[in-house]
């Protein structure tokens, strides 16, 4: 009895202290939610707008990456109707914050106290790599440090239970269908965890999970699709990779690459990091260190340059993640051989944490501007896309030649186009510019956006069969990248026009 009463109440506790820390980190992330602009998290939040469009994934709607993201999109969409791109923003970020809060009190129960110090350290840094944002890479964390630290549970004769191995089975599949470069860390440690004669109906059990949980989503798809959006067209992103890097990059750590206020709190984590590395080798613990580092490794596929931040840095989120987790973990078990060693880690790693929070170059010491970011960095796309809704109806289409896709979300409009948008990879593709110039022929939107004034790439121009069938709207006295049919003029009423010219549209014959 006196244990169920000592584990409630650590778990109460435990709660109280998460909560208590998430009351935080959402007072710190979502007043910057609107830095930085459209990223991949607005090619998820198309995924889920066409989607909810009753668009099909692959077949009728483009997306180079695994289909998870693009559902749990639709999911945050259909459940909080969001009514501006403010709140479309708003509503993914909260999920993201949701979603960590329930991971990170799962790793806490799990994995105890080097859970809690990952969960204080990972959530109050990540921003440096776009942790924050709605990417996959910022939720398939959580699910490869539970991984990890089951590995980790082996690697020391710790017992792994039925709940473990159910959860593994779930877990792999969820990572392998959000993001392509980790499918190897997963499935190492998958395997890892399954290779155990003892429990050999328990590894069956789960592999069964992650097998059928995987057939399901691959069938539900068109499988000729689904292998051409993520095998074939991401192959020309593969390359032979650096792989004596990515092995040895807590090595790298120390040299080249670019040097900021994030490569400081980097090499500091990653001495610190080493240092345990060495301990437990002199403890004769090759066995922990070594498969820790294999992990490491294959967590960082994708290599990026040491010092690395934001945009071309968010590929080193999950190996962040499991970088912190393995480090705090080291730690613990360098208590079993020496208090004092330690005592000294664990001061360090308070150091860096205090000079994070107190240091001017923080970002958790800036003083962001929601409404100035959401103006500079999500203006021009809300801008059309508000005179698109003013100037069309719900029946009117809508084609967007290769950039600023949220505008599709925000006028609230869809393409004639079969993949739905035209994006990403898609021009260097014939099936998908062939398609472009079937739409154009057969059914052409009724509002165009693209060929701009000043873009001279034939691909990104109307076809010159059809460019005089739209007339260009303007701005300020200037032409803009936004066209309309010219047999869509006559439906549009003067209090259409009246609200575009409110946005700065309007025809220039139409101005007085």
């Amino acid at each position: 009895m006196k244990k169920i009463i000592k584990k409630r109440g650590g778990l109460i506790l435990a709660l109280f202290i998460l909560a208590c820390f998430y009351i935080v980190l959402y007072k710190i992330y979502m007043p910057r939610i609107n830095a930085f602009g459209c990223f991949d998290d607005c090619n998820n939040f198309m995924g889920g707008y066409f989607l909810l469009h009753g668009k099909r994934l692959f077949s009728e709607i483009f997306f180079n990456h695994n289909p998870l993201m693009a559902y749990l999109s639709f999911l945050v969409q259909l459940v909080t109707h969001p009514q501006n791109l403010y709140e479309l923003i708003l509503r993914h970020r909260q999920a993201l914050l949701l979603f960590s809060f329930l991971c990170n009190l799962i790793l806490l129960i799990r994995f105890g106290p080097p859970a809690l110090a990952f969960a204080l350290f990972y959530e109050l840094t990540k921003f440096y790599l776009f942790g924050d944002r709605f990417l996959a890479e910022a939720f398939i964390v959580y699910p490869l440090v539970y991984l990890v630290g089951l590995v980790l549970f082996k690697l020391k004769n710790k017992q792994i239970t039925l709940l473990d191995y159910l959860a593994s089975g779930v877990l792999v599949w969820f990572i392998v269908f959000m993001r392509e470069p980790y499918v190897p860390a997963a499935l190492l440690v998958f395997m890892y965890l399954l290779w155990n004669k003892k429990n050999v109906q328990k590894s069956i059990i789960s592999l069964g999970i992650f097998i059928v949980l995987s057939l399901t989503t691959i069938l539900l798809h068109d499988l000729k699709e689904f292998y051409f959006n993520v095998v074939t067209v991401n192959l020309v992103l593969v390359s032979s990779g650096p792989y004596l890097k990515i092995f040895s990059y807590p090595i790298q750590i120390f040299f080249g690459g670019e040097w900021g206020y994030f490569r400081y709190l980097l090499v500091s984590f990653n001495t610190l990091f080493v240092i345990s590395s060495l301990y437990l080798l002199s403890k004769k613990q090759w066995k922990v260190v070594f498969f820790t580092w294999v992990i490491l490794g294959l967590a960082n596929v994708r290599y990026v340059e040491p010092g690395k931040a934001f945009y071309s840095a968010f590929h080193l989120l999950c190996w962040y993640g499991i970088f912190l987790f393995i480090s705090f973990t080291f730690v613990s078990y360098i208590h079993q051989y020496s208090k004092k060693v330690s005592s000294i880690l664990m001061l360090g790693y308070l150091g860096i944490l205090l000079f994070h929070i107190f240091s001017p170059l923080s970002f958790l010491q800036s003083k962001p501007d929601p409404h100035l970011e959401l103006i500079t960095n999500y203006g021009s796309p809300i801008q059309v896309g508000i005179v698109i809704n003013s100037l069309s109806t719900p029946a009117n289409t809508l084609f967007l030649d290769g950039f600023d896709d949220i505008i599709y979300w925000q006028a609230q409009r869809v393409s004639s186009y079969k993949y739905s948008w035209y994006t990403s990879l898609m021009p260097n593709y014939q099936k998908y510019t062939d398609e472009r110039i079937t739409m154009f022929r057969k059914s052409p939107p009724d509002f165009y956006y693209g060929s701009c004034p000043k873009e001279i790439y034939p691909i990104k121009l109307l076809p010159a069969f059809i460019k005089n069938d739209y007339v260009r709207l303007y701005a300020d006295n200037k032409p803009t990248c936004l066209w309309i049919k010219k047999t869509k003029l006559a439906s549009i009423s003067a209090q259409q026009w009246k609200k575009a010219k409110e946005n700065y549209y309007y025809l220039p014959n139409m101005v007085k």
